[in-house]
């Protein structure tokens, strides 16, 4: 039998629903897609709510062009998706705590937090469902978000490499972010809507998620690992556990698992935290950028 390159095995496509209040246009074939036909400063009927749940579903990635939604509006739509929580890390909105601030100032330098790729806080115990993001200030140029399928990485597996690790669980903490181990080194985040006085214990606790999980709504499987918080696989040493997670994260890399999302002033995107992966693309040097964001409370990740 011929050896079989990873590189052989292609995720599944997204088939397209029927859509009868929306107007959805997929990004790609594996993930991601913009949503036209609903104005979010609105009530947004039941039926509207359906396929617009339909959509996040199918595509992990939904962006609604062309809105112009107020603090509140952005919080009232946000809830359409769960509980409303704030992360410790971000500052937020004078008068509005729970919508939090992504910023960088043209005369930031040094690291970009979210370089990596990555899924948001999976250093918690119950890590965010989904991310509501709306862009304020965009670049001229540059400064778009990258996001992955983390169905189609673990689609594009073997089975016996998934029969492998089906069982395996990962060890996650925010000690690179603002734990011990970002104090340690000399390179520092700037960022102008992070916070700078963060605990570095809560930064260095660590819990434990499954490597592979099952989607709550879909019932699909994914990995569930990351550059940013994943500091090793439970109950193997280092020197077993390192070539299994480079492994991975060289996998969940792949072009083709991805899309590409720029941002446009008033922009709405809303993001599955639970089976997607982002990273930031930090081509904007010299200009502003200023992101809000509503954070989706989830639950703990399970097989």
């Amino acid at each position: 039998m011929p050896a079989i390159s990873s590189l052989d095995a292609h995720p599944l496509l997204v088939h397209p629903r029927k859509y009868h209040h929306i107007d959805v246009q997929p990004l790609t074939g594996v993930l991601g897609a913009e949503i036209f036909g609903v104005d979010l400063r609105e009530k947004i009927s039941p039926e509207v709510w359906a396929e617009i749940r339909n959509a996040f579903a199918d595509h992990q990635v939904i962006i609604f062009p062309h809105q112009k939604p107020s603090d509140e509006q952005h919080i009232a739509f946000a809830r359409g998706f769960g509980e409303v929580i704030q992360l410790p890390q971000l500052r937020s909105v004078e008068g509005h705590p729970d919508v939090q601030i992504i910023r960088r100032l043209a005369t930031d330098t040094g690291r970009v937090i979210g370089e990596n790729w990555h899924a948001d806080s999976t250093y918690l115990e119950a890590p965010p469902l989904a991310v509501v993001m709306r862009a304020v200030d965009v670049p001229l140029y540059g400064g778009d978000t990258g996001f992955l399928s983390m169905y189609a990485t673990y689609e594009a597996l073997s089975p016996y490499f998934k029969s492998l690790i089906e069982s395996m669980n990962v060890v996650h903490s925010a000690t690179r972010i603002f734990g011990s181990a970002y104090l340690a080194q000399t390179r520092r985040y700037n960022a102008s809507g992070t916070r700078s006085d963060m605990n570095v214990e809560l930064g260095d606790r660590e819990v434990v998620h499954p490597l592979v999980c099952t989607h709550e709504v879909s019932g699909r499987k994914f990995l569930y690992l990351n550059k940013t918080y994943s500091q090793r696989i439970d109950g193997l040493t280092l020197e077993e556990g390192a070539p299994i997670l480079a492994f991975l994260h060289e996998h969940c890399s792949r072009f083709d698992f991805t899309c590409r999302a720029r941002w446009r002033k008033d922009q709405i995107l809303v993001w599955d935290n639970r089976c997607t992966m982002h990273r930031a693309i930090p081509d904007y040097a010299g200009q502003d950028r200023l992101m809000t964001r509503v954070t989706i409370a989830g639950h703990r990740p399970t097989r």
